[in-house]
């Protein structure tokens, strides 16, 4: 049953990625394709209504980590999958713990050879535990996921990301900025 939910964002995914890198090819030879990994720390704000009964709400910040990893096509588009940690988040008696994996296309407008803003459209795969008092719930799911981002490189096989997301799982929005650094191979 779980591989029927990661199947339509799979698809998506390599369509997002498959259709550039034949336009590419056929333009300019061969496309240059390389490996990436990479992680990251973001801070989030969390933003849930009707948190486990419709009078209750949750809303928090924190910090969180991040690891993804992928492959570039001529440095303008890209296929990504990754691993978000959001930790526990409070407030008063209402508490959340969450964390997810994602799958991302990702496109670059290369400005100049260290600097390239980008957009990006995925799916993320959520875990989470919902806890007000003494009640308790768990679940999980798949929601669409966006952001922009700047890449600058700092190395031949460096760069530095900045990014913001905006992530929902089910009733919950989730904002998050990270700083991200990425080495490709």
């Amino acid at each position: 049953m779980r591989l029927m939910k990661l199947l339509p964002a799979a698809v998506t995914a390599a369509g997002l990625v498959a259709a550039p890198i034949g336009a590419s090819a056929q333009g300019t030879g061969n496309p240059e394709v390389r490996g990436y990994v990479g992680g990251g720390l973001g801070y989030y704000r969390l933003d849930e209504e009707d948190f486990l009964e419709e009078d209750d709400d949750l809303k928090d910040n924190r910090w969180s980590w991040r690891a993804f990893g992928g492959m570039e096509v001529n440095r303008v588009f890209a296929l990504e999958v990754g691993y978000r940690d959001f930790g526990e988040t409070e407030d008063g008696n209402a508490e959340m713990e969450a964390d997810g994996w994602t799958i991302a296309g990702i496109a670059a407008l290369p400005v100049t050879d260290w600097f390239a803003p980008y957009g990006k459209v995925g799916q993320m795969f959520w875990d989470r535990t919902r806890r007000y008092g003494p009640l308790s719930e768990s679940d999980d799911g798949n929601d669409l996921f966006y952001g922009v981002g700047a890449r600058m490189t700092v190395s031949p096989r460096t760069d530095l990301r900045l990014e913001y997301d905006r992530m929902a799982m089910d009733d919950t929005d989730v904002d998050m900025a990270s700083v991200n650094l990425q080495y490709r191979f």
